[in-house]
C-alpha cells in the first residue's frame, strides 16, 4: 500500500495501526516518534574499521539489532494492554566522518546538504561538517579539543544505543556488542552509560531535581486521548495522553518537524531523522547554593523560597508551571496547557510577571512569546524550531536526588545529562534553538540573559522580579555555569534498508 502523500504534512496525528502506515515504520528506527522508555542505556561510541568493505560488512552483521518504530509501537502496546517489557532496545546512528567510512558516494552525501541548510542565516552548522567544527562559533563551546569524544582527536563515526530495563541484562548484552565491534577492528572512542532518575510516583527528572521531559511534540493518535472521529484534535475534547487539555498550548506536530526521505536510499517509504548527543555534566551543589542565594536576593522567605530555583527553570521541582501557580503542588503537577500571555508586553518589561523571560522552558519553548513580541500572525516559525528530546541522566550520586542532603552529598561533577534529540534539521531547529535563543542576551528582547540552565558563553547578570504576578522590585542576579559541555556529535539515523545493504549506497550511481 503507497504511504499518504501528506506523511510529512499531516495535519492531525497518525494511528500507527493503520495498514498504510506499516511499511515505512517497518523501515524507520524506533525512539525517533516516541522515546524506547527503557531505564537504562549503554552508548558506544565507535570508529569504524579503515577498510570500507569491513566497515559496511559489520554494519549489516548489526542492522538487525535495531528497534523499528512498528516494533517499538507493538511492544508499547504490549506493555500497556499485558504487563510485558519491552525487549532489548537498539538504535544505530553514524556521523557524515562514518558514512564518508563506509564509503558513501559523493552524491549521496550531497543531498544531506537539504538536512541542513536554512535561509539566510550566520550559523555554520550542518551535517556533513559535524559538531566540533563550529560548536565554538554557533554553539559557544568549549574548545573541542578538550572533549572528552566527538573532537578533533577522537572522533565518532557510529553510535550503537542499547537500552533495557533490566541493568544486568543490559550489562551483558553491551560487553557482547563490545566484543563483535573490538573483533571486527572498530575501535571505542567512549563507553558512556545512562540510567534514569525517578521520584516516588516513577516521574522522570534530571539531576538537579527538577522533572524532566515535558513539552514534547507529539505526533502520534496514542499520544492524545478524545480525538475526534476522524482523528482530528479538537481542544474542546482532546487531551494529552498524560493528562492535562490543549486550549492554551496544542503539542501535536507534523511528522515534517522530525523526519526527512533517506538520501541514502532509493525508497519512498525509507525515511530518517538528525540526531544531536551531547554529554552535559551537571555542577549540582554550584546550582543548589545560587538557588539559594537567588532567594536571598530576592528576599524570599519560607515556602516562598522554592520559587528561586522555579524561576530559573521554568517549573517547580515537582513540574509545576511557574506561569499559572506562585507555588508548587499543582494539579496535574505537569500541567502544559499554558502559554506566557501578556508577560511580554509594550514595555519590553525584562522579567515576565510571572515566569522569567531567561526562564529555561521559557527560552528553549516561547509558547508564542514570538508572535506577541513581533505581532506575527501566527506562531508556526517559532513552532518549525522544536525538537523531539530523548535525553537520560548520567553518573552515580552519593543519596538520590528526591532524598534529605546535606551540602556535601550533592555532586559537582561526574553526573549529568546526555543530551539527546531528533529533528529534520540540525540548522533551523536544535543549532538556532541554542545560539539565538538559548545563549542570547536579547531573546526574546533586550537584557533578558542567556538560559540560566544550559546557556553557554557568558550572560550579563539576570534581572528578576522578587514579587509575583505584579509589577515589583527588579534584582539583578546572575545565576548560571553549571552545565558543561564534555563531548558529542551530529548523526543521522538512517532508514533500516539501508543498514541492511549499505552498499547500494556506496556503489557509482548510474550516468
Amino acid at each position: 500500500m503507497a504511504i499518504p502523500a501528506d506523511l510529512l504534512t499531516n495535519a492531525k496525528p497518525i494511528d500507527p495501526a493503520l495498514p498504510a502506515h506499516r511499511e515505512w515504520l517497518s523501515k524507520l528506527q524506533g525512539n525517533i516518534l516516541n522515546g524506547h522508555g527503557r531505564d537504562h542505556t549503554i552508548n558506544l561510541f565507535v570508529r569504524l574499521p579503515a577498510d570500507a568493505d569491513s566497515a559496511r560488512t559489520l554494519l549489516k552483521a548489526l542492522a538487525p539489532m535495531v528497534t523499528s518504530a512498528l516494533r517499538q509501537e507493538a511492544e508499547r502496546h504490549d506493555f500497556k494492554a499485558n504487563g510485558l517489557p519491552g525487549r532489548l532496545f537498539c538504535n544505530l546512528l553514524l556521523t557524515a566522518h562514518g558514512l564518508r567510512a563506509l564509503g558513501v558516494n559523493a552524491d549521496r552525501l550531497a543531498k544531506f546538504t537539504d538536512l541542513t541548510v536554512e535561509g539566510k542565516t550566520t550559523l555554520k552548522a550542518t551535517f556533513l561538517s559535524g559538531m566540533a567544527e563550529d560548536a565554538v562559533s554557533d554553539l559557544a563551546d568549549p574548545d573541542p579539543a578538550g572533549w572528552l569524544f566527538g573532537g578533533p582527536g577522537n572522533p565518532v563515526d557510529l553510535l550503537v544505543l542499547l537500552g533495557d530495563d533490566d541493568v544486568g541484562e543490559l550489562g551483558r548484552r553491551g560487553r557482547d556488542v563490545k566484543d563483535r565491534l573490538e573483533a571486527a577492528d572498530c575501535e571505542i572512542a567512549q563507553v558512556v552509560r545512562g540510567s534514569a532518575l525517578r521520584t516516588d510516583t516513577g516521574e522522570g527528572i534530571e539531576h538537579f531535581g527538577y522533572v524532566d521531559g515535558r513539552s514534547q511534540p507529539l505526533f502520534l493518535t496514542s499520544d492524545f486521548t478524545g480525538l475526534a472521529e476522524d482523528g482530528s484534535i479538537d481542544p474542546a475534547t482532546t487531551q494529552e495522553a498524560g493528562g492535562g487539555g490543549l486550549n492554551n498550548w496544542n503539542p501535536f506536530a507534523s511528522l515534517g518537524l522530525v523526519l526527512k526521505s533517506d538520501p541514502l536510499v532509493d525508497d519512498d517509504a525509507a525515511f530518517g531523522s538528525l540526531f544531536v548527543f551531547r554529554k552535559l555534566e551537571q555542577n549540582v551543589r554550584g546550582f543548589t547554593i545560587e538557588e539559594q542565594r537567588l532567594a536571598d536576593s530576592l528576599g524570599l522567605k519560607e515556602r516562598d523560597r522554592e520559587r528561586a530555583g522555579a524561576m530559573a527553570v521554568g517549573r517547580f521541582r515537582d513540574g509545576t508551571p511557574l506561569v499559572i501557580s506562585e507555588f508548587d503542588g499543582a494539579s496535574p503537577p505537569k500541567e502544559n496547557d499554558f502559554n506566557y500571555g501578556v508577560d511580554v508586553n509594550a514595555e519590553n518589561r525584562p522579567a515576565g510577571r510571572r515566569c522569567p523571560l531567561q526562564a529555561h522552558i521559557r527560552k528553549t519553548n516561547p509558547r508564542g512569546d514570538i508572535r506577541r513580541r513581533f505581532g506575527l500572525p501566527d506562531d508556526d516559525a517559532e513552532r518549525s524550531r522544536r525538537i523531539v528530546r530523548r535525553g537520560i541522566p548520567f553518573g552515580s550520586r552519593n543519596r538520590h536526588p528526591n532524598a534529605f542532603q546535606a551540602l556535601d552529598d550533592l555532586p559537582s561533577d561526574g553526573v549529568g545529562l546526555l543530551f539527546m534529540c531528533f529533528q529534520a534539521s540540525i540548522r533551523h531547529q536544535f543549532a538556532f534553538m541554542q545560539n539565538s535563543w538559548v545563549n542570547a542576551n536579547d531573546f526574546v528582547t533586550n537584557g533578558v540573559g542567556i538560559d540560566p540552565v544550559i546557556g553557554q558563553g557568558g550572560s550579563d547578570p539576570h534581572r528578576w522580579q522578587a514579587a509575583y504576578g505584579v509589577d515589583g522590585a527588579v534584582v539583578t542576579h546572575g545565576f548560571g555555569g553549571f552545565v558543561t559541555m564534555q563531548g558529542g556529535d551530529y548523526f543521522f539515523a538512517p532508514s533500516i534498508p539501508f543498514l541492511l545493504n549499505p552498499d547500494a549506497a556506496a556503489a557509482t550511481p548510474p550516468t
